[in-house]
């Protein structure tokens, strides 16, 4: 059995732009989306008549994120500690926390496509109450992020002695001299996640690292490794074998989505 979830998407003006083309291929291809309910993040960047202006979804919820006067630390320019980059993953920690109410919520990218497979969820990926499901990947970059997570468990281990397991380190080094750590793990673009889970690690990062704020500059990253340290399930299907694709440029959306629709 399928379990009701809830979609869930960020967004500021740049994936806006993206999920103005991207949004197109989900309504035609995956419809049965539109039979979920549909909650819609967003920063100042953009405002709540835009996203109604591309999102023509039955069930949508609109919520500005975040909350006023939260400040979030970085470095502009820089892909993995830029601020505004930390805000929006920040986001799909904390916003399915307060408002999904569904037992699962699906996080789909703004740079993602879909292409077919309308019937593409499956049942059994269910079946052993997973945390997280989502497209298997082969590293993690900044490559010491496993290292400052195992840092920052241990040092809260005694505020929450029943979610971290005391021999739960995960002792994941990169190899000196490589910009990468190489191990399985996920990357979410197209993902679910257990809400109560999600609950979870919105509490613990509130309450190690600030309201609104988590341990490292990594939405997915943090959740793996809180599966891990957790010890819940983890499933793993190949989302591009079920209708779904993942592109990193605006001039390759638009081009894939002009082909999908138009061609």
């Amino acid at each position: 059995m399928i379990p009701d979830y809830t979609l869930v998407v960020g967004v500021d003006e740049k994936h806006l732009e993206q999920l103005s083309y991207t949004w197109k291929t989900w309504r035609t291809f995956k419809y049965t989306l539109l039979q979920q309910p549909m909650i819609v993040f967003y920063d100042e960047s953009v405002t709540g008549k835009q996203i109604e202006d591309v999102i023509d979804h039955p069930n949508l919820q609109i919520v500005r994120w975040p909350p006023k006067d939260t400040v979030y630390e970085g470095t502009i320019g820089n892909k993995w500690t830029d601020p505004q980059r930390y805000k929006m993953l920040a986001g799909y920690v904390h916003v399915p926390a307060i408002y999904v109410k569904t037992p699962y919520w699906l996080k789909i990218d703004t740079d993602s496509i879909a292409t077919g497979q309308p019937v593409w969820i499956r049942s059994a990926w269910f079946a052993y109450s997973p945390a997280i499901i989502s497209q298997p990947w082969g590293y993690t970059k900044p490559p010491m992020q496993m290292v400052e997570l195992d840092k920052w468990a241990n040092k809260h281990y005694n505020a929450f002695p029943d979610r971290f397991n005391k021999e739960g380190s995960l002792n994941m080094f990169p190899k000196e001299g490589e910009n990468k750590l190489k191990h399985p793990r996920i990357i979410s673009w197209c993902s679910f996640y257990a809400t109560n889970f999600t609950q979870w690690i919105s509490k613990i990062a509130n309450m190690t690292c600030g309201i609104y704020k988590l341990p490292v500059h990594s939405q997915d990253g943090y959740a793996w490794y809180m599966a891990r340290r957790m010890r819940y399930y983890v499933e793993c299907p190949n989302m591009k074998k079920l209708g779904w694709e993942h592109h990193n440029r605006l001039s390759g959306i638009k081009q894939r989505v002009e082909e999908l629709l138009y061609a």
